[in-house]
């Protein structure tokens, strides 16, 4: 729910809620008002209407008796009878003959209401309000003339003040409490609806704090769909974002801390070498032609080793930096395979290891590739291959298959092999599967990293199973582009 909606919700029950409140405190102070409104033995509202009608009732009954019998009024027992009624009732009666008192209840003050009789407000005004010293009278009135011809009226008073106590007690309790409702629902309203404000609001500075400190181990967490929450949920995107690459610059300088370490190591060792011969060969050790020839072949096999090195770490560099374009054609992919096999096969022969292919693919089957970069991936796993190779009778084999919009290709020996602990490492920059880094085998340590780069461009991905002691498979993909599926065999 939107802010904009909660606060149209919290006016409009600012609104609803007082108004309905206001009618359940109307009924309740309606009914407690009535059991202290000085009704004396009238307790209720019901008790309260009786009274009046029976008031009324005599009062009618009076007023037809006059028409009848007009001179009746003029017997004071009778008067008194009926005075001795209303006084039941709360209630009096008053005879005026000739605009002087006849007849006047003990409860009516006998001054004033001479006073009010001959003033002019009587032919327009129903309230005596000073006649009583505490009560306000209200009356009914019924002029008549007797059989003498002498002007008559006839006045019966009830006692209102009642009702003036009812009234005045209601509105004082009503504006009371309805003030206290509108005061209680307007801060529950605002509480609630700030609460859902300024809560993800205290979250949001808590994470900005955090973040300041250099803190970024903490998570937001907000369910409230408004705009806000959005914001909160917005800013722990943020949050894992920043962490994952904070996390990933540790993991670079961590990588950058080894790859400098490692350059380091595999830089020293060679230079150490050539000069512990070169001292040699100062110092007069290799005193006969064949120790001479022996130490400069050393010295340029050091050499050439970190010519190598430098090459490697050289094209791994630029290519993390995407220095090196790729210049991508159209290869047969089986010719560009049988080059390969009769570049590296002589220096396989001497080394005791034969090389087979297997093409379950067309001859024609052409692939997106740039030849010389994967040129470098197929002699990077061969001198792989050749390096781990423990076998008296060493075998490679590449497999070739269709795999539809795709080529894959697996590259097997039967050297040594790769403990499973280690295979998902492999193709990381200077990971030899040795945690002691014995370099007696040679290498870079960056030959599977650059041939992981180079198929990556390619829009392919390479991967190594292993069971070690058997030897290791790396395989390959590649975009193809045509070809059929003619399946031939072929052993060199």
């Amino acid at each position: 729910m939107s802010i904009k909606i909660k606060l149209l919700l919290s006016n409009i029950l600012m609104i609803m809620i007082p108004l309905v409140l206001s009618l359940i405190l109307a009924v309740i102070l309606i009914g407690s008002n009535f059991g202290r409104t000085g009704f004396e033995d009238h307790k209720t509202g019901d008790q309260f209407d009786r009274v009046a009608q029976e008031i009324f009732k005599e009062f009618v009954t009076i007023s037809n008796d006059t028409l009848n019998n007009p001179d009746k009024l003029k017997d004071p027992a009778y008067l008194r009878s009926v005075d001795d009624k209303l006084k039941s009732l709360n209630s009096g009666i008053g005879f005026v003959v000739n605009n002087n008192i006849y007849y006047l209840s003990e409860k009516i003050d006998r001054t004033k209401f001479q006073e009010e009789i001959g003033s002019k407000r009587r032919s327009e005004d129903t309230s005596y309000k000073g006649i009583h010293a505490e009560n306000d009278i209200e009356y009914f009135s019924h002029s008549f003339k007797l059989s003498t011809g002498e002007e008559c009226v006839l006045y019966i008073f009830f006692d209102i003040s009642p009702i003036k106590k009812f009234v005045t007690g209601f509105i004082s309790d009503f504006m009371k409490y309805f003030l206290l409702i509108i005061i209680f629902t307007n801060a529950v309203l605002t509480f609630i609806v700030s609460q859902s404000i300024i809560k993800p609001l205290r979250k949001l500075k808590f994470g900005v704090d955090q973040i300041k400190e250099g803190n970024l181990a903490f998570e937001i967490s907000e369910k409230s769909k408004d705009e806000v929450g959005a914001v909160c949920r917005a800013f722990e995107e943020m949050r894992q974002r920043l962490k994952g690459a904070l996390e990933q610059q540790l993991k670079y300088d961590e990588e950058r801390n080894e790859f400098i370490a490692s350059i380091t190591h595999d830089l020293k060792t060679p230079i150490t070498s050539i000069k512990a011969h070169i001292d040699g060969l100062r110092d007069g050790i290799a005193d006969t032609p064949e120790k001479n020839d022996k130490y400069l072949d050393i010295v340029y096999k050091k050499a050439v080793d970190m010519d190598k090195l430098i090459n490697d770490l050289t094209f791994y560099s630029n290519q993390t930096l995407k220095k090196i374009p790729f210049n991508f054609s159209r290869a047969n992919l089986k010719i560009f395979i049988e080059d390969m096999m009769d570049e590296y096969q002589i220096e396989l022969e001497k080394l005791g290891i034969s090389i087979a292919s297997s093409y379950n693919l067309d001859d024609n089957t052409m692939v997106k590739a740039d030849v010389e970069k994967l040129k470098r991936v197929i002699a990077n796993i061969f001198e792989n291959s050749i390096k781990y190779m423990n076998k008296a009778e060493g075998h490679i084999k590449i497999d070739v298959e269709d795999k539809g919009s795709k080529v894959l290709i697996g590259i097997h020996d039967n050297g040594e092999g790769i403990k499973a602990e280690y295979l998902p490492y492999i193709f990381n920059r200077f990971y030899r599967a040795d945690p002691s880094r014995n370099a007696t085998k040679g290498g870079s340590g960056l030959g599977l990293a650059i041939a992981r780069q180079i198929i990556e461009e390619h829009g392919g991905r390479i991967w190594a199973e292993s069971e070690f002691g058997k030897g290791a498979s790396i395989y390959f993909e590649l975009e193809k582009i045509g070809g059929g599926n003619e399946k031939k065999d072929s052993d060199n």
